[in-house]
């Protein structure tokens, strides 16, 4: 496998994945190389359908983070389009399913510049604040903050810009 800085994207993974995944299959049979984004959710890197290893990327001359900031550009890159990023949606379980060119959705959700690009465009489109529900790696939906959520499947949130599981609302209440 043959790996390459314009083939690297970031993938959204929980925090707890590369204890369950084991070991690279980039060549190096090594740890996989990861960003911790909160305390349950990780992004990691696939090169050509590979998870990537902290070995893998220095044979790619690059650090972690510079590794995640050329991943999201590349994600950037495959979408963009001369109108702009192609975002495509459709209705789905009372919000909107979304999929992005050249890319699982889902890797949208890896890196604060790209999900902010998403989270302000289907807020946008939604009317206010979305939750983000993947009920698998390929699939991603988009819907209204203040609607019920699914039982089944990852939720998360923005949260300062980055990833986070979705937190209930706590009520304040009034001063008396």
């Amino acid at each position: 496998m043959t790996l390459s800085r314009a083939t690297l994207l970031p993938a959204l993974r929980p925090a707890d994945w590369e204890t369950r995944r084991g070991l690279s299959d980039d060549g190096f049979c090594d740890t996989v190389a990861t960003i911790s984004l909160s305390r349950e959710l990780c992004a990691t890197f696939v090169c050509g359908g590979a998870d990537v290893s902290y070995r893998g990327l220095g044979e790619l001359d690059l650090s972690a983070h510079r590794a995640w900031e050329l991943a999201a550009g590349n994600l950037v890159a495959r979408a963009q389009t001369p109108e702009g990023i192609r975002v495509l949606t459709r209705p789905c379980s009372g919000g909107l399913q979304v999929a992005m060119p050249g890319a699982p959705a889902t890797s949208w959700l890896a890196h604060p510049h790209t999900l902010t690009i998403l989270d302000e465009h289907l807020a946008h489109l939604l009317g206010g604040p979305v939750v983000w529900w993947a009920p698998s790696a390929e699939r991603l939906v988009a819907l209204p903050r203040e609607a019920g959520f699914p039982d089944t499947g990852t939720l998360v949130e923005c949260r300062h810009g980055f990833p986070a599981p979705v937190s209930e609302r706590t009520p304040v209440t009034s001063p008396a």
